[in-house]
């Protein structure tokens, strides 16, 4: 992290405006936004220079049994040329030189066509604030100090310093690995921080926001700091020989020995023993030593991995280069981070105790009324959705999981929401570790939502702490995240400080949630 962006941190959004040179209200004019597009370039990541033609057909030709075929046909055609005799031999190794370049480069080519139609389809645009006016943009370019404008399920497209936030949280399992939300603030920081990535009041690029809103000022490392660094390692990694490579290069050099030294041993013999001619003898020593050469090995290594490789695409892989296939089969041990990898990363309740019942598995059980209004209370309190098939989930994980649950046991969060309409909302903050909701009820009373952790709750049966503890020991001993929730029903409205009058909390039970 450099020093500036340290002092960002620490700037309220009227220093950070100055400090970029653009206008927290009305962002950037549309004559700046083209002149530092300019001067800074787009906001994509670098990619490696993709090798020309030539130097793919020189990769493919560079190991050992490759270099032993093109001295093959060299050879032959030199014979042919010299001795009257037919082009057989150098047509067929010629051919099976170029037919194994070729297989090789079409794989390849295919590889990327498939790639890069799959960046076509996920061009990423931006919501911005341009001479006072909101804009969508694409992503790449976004430029230095524009003023960018996010909502829950946005992508977040530039390393960029919040200056305006609203129950703000991100998920930034793509860094960090975990898929609980991290709380964001606009607030300035009293003391930078040493690592820019526990900057409350920043986000990053190539994380998404699961709940909340905020406007955020792009800093001018807008291919992120991280992900930037990422790709840079990803670039400069060399390359290594992979094992197959490396046997078949062995296995060339030393048919290249027995070959070679079958032909010394051949020319010896016939110009010592039979007292033939040097140039028949070196012609006959070279004849053998040519056919000691296994033309066609190359050509069915590079088909046994073209095989790999089609078997691969219809488990939905795309391997770039041949090569990598054989890599793969020699994997003994993969080191892995969890979340998302090993993991879905997507939050799902598994098990539920509904108050003064035993614990049940989602998948196993039949509904009670009880249980029915437990989830119902649950949604109540929730604020993410579940988007079409093509379409990320727009929320908080936790959240996703509750909805998720509705949507197994086909239960309306609609029809409830119209029953009992939202008047309130108390957000979950760190501190507290809870989030609650207040809504009217069709009598016109109101009722309290409440979900959390176990013990930040104020539950009213004297009972609650004994058996809800043991349940919770159960659940996590599973390795599970236990919620604990509950409702409180007022006859009148309690005033805008509600939240500090959830005192009897009566419990509805804990849900088990787990990142399968």
């Amino acid at each position: 992290m450099t020093t500036t962006t340290k002092h960002l941190t620490r700037l309220t959004p009227s220093d950070l405006a100055a400090e970029l040179t653009t206008n927290t209200k009305t962002g950037l004019t549309a004559k700046e936004a083209a002149a530092r597009l300019q001067q800074n370039g787009r906001n994509q990541l670098t990619a490696a220079k993709k090798p020309s033609l030539l130097r793919q057909i020189g990769h493919h030709l560079s190991d050992i049994t490759s270099l032993i075929l093109l001295f093959a046909v060299g050879l032959s055609a030199y014979l042919a040329l010299t001795t009257d005799s037919d082009w057989t031999k150098t047509i067929v190794i010629g051919a099976i030189v170029i037919l194994n370049v070729v297989i090789a480069l079409y794989q390849e080519h295919s590889a990327e066509k498939a790639l890069a139609a799959l960046k076509a389809m996920t061009i990423q645009t931006v919501t911005v604030v341009r001479e006072g006016k909101t804009q969508t943009i694409q992503a790449a370019e976004l430029v230095p100090g524009d003023l960018i404008l996010l909502k829950a399920g946005d992508a977040v497209p530039a390393d960029a310093r919040i200056i305006q936030s609203q129950e703000l949280e991100a998920d930034e399992a793509i860094l960090t690995g975990e898929s609980l939300g991290v709380t964001k603030t606009a607030e300035a920081l009293a003391t930078a921080p040493d690592d820019l990535g526990d900057a409350a009041n920043y986000i990053f690029s190539g994380t998404a926001i699961t709940s909340g809103k905020a406007t955020a000022d792009c800093d001018g490392y807008r291919h992120g700091h991280r992900t930037g660094k990422i790709a840079a390692l990803l670039n400069q990694t060399k390359k290594q020989t992979t094992p197959l490579a490396k046997r078949l290069n062995t296995l060339g050099k030393r048919l290249s020995f027995v070959a070679i030294l079958g032909g010394i041993i051949t020319i010896l013999l016939a110009t010592l023993l039979h007292q033939e001619g040097f140039t028949d003898s070196l012609m006959l020593g070279v004849s053998l030593a040519i056919a000691a050469v296994p033309e066609t090995l190359p050509v069915i290594v590079t088909l046994s991995l073209a095989h790999g490789v089609q078997k691969m695409a219809k488990r939905h892989a795309i391997i770039r280069q041949v090569t990598a296939v054989e890599t793969i089969g020699n994997v003994n041990v993969i080191a892995s981070d969890k979340t998302g990898t090993l993991t879905q990363n997507r939050m799902t309740i598994t098990h539920f105790w509904p108050y003064g019942k035993e614990i049940h598995k989602v998948a196993k059980t039949k509904l009670s009324a009880n249980d029915t209004r437990f989830f119902k209370y649950l949604g109540l309190a929730t604020n993410a959705h579940l988007t079409a098939d093509d379409e990320p989930d727009i929320g908080d994980a936790t959240e996703l999981a509750i909805v998720r649950l509705l949507d197994h046991y086909d239960l309306s969060r609609t029809e409830a929401e119209q029953t009992y309409p939202r008047v309130a909302e108390a957000p979950f903050s760190s501190d507290k570790k809870t989030m609650a909701t207040l809504h009217r009820t069709p009598d016109g009373h109101y009722l309290a939502i409440i979900k959390g952790a176990v013990d930040r709750i104020n539950f009213a049966p004297e009972n609650w702490e004994q058996t809800a503890t043991a349940i919770h020991d159960q659940m996590t001993a599973q390795a599970l995240r236990v919620l604990a929730a509950g409702y409180q029903q007022f006859e009148t409205d309690p005033g805008e400080n509600w939240e500090t009058q959830l005192t009897a909390v009566q419990p509805l039970g804990l849900i088990g949630i787990i990142d399968p």
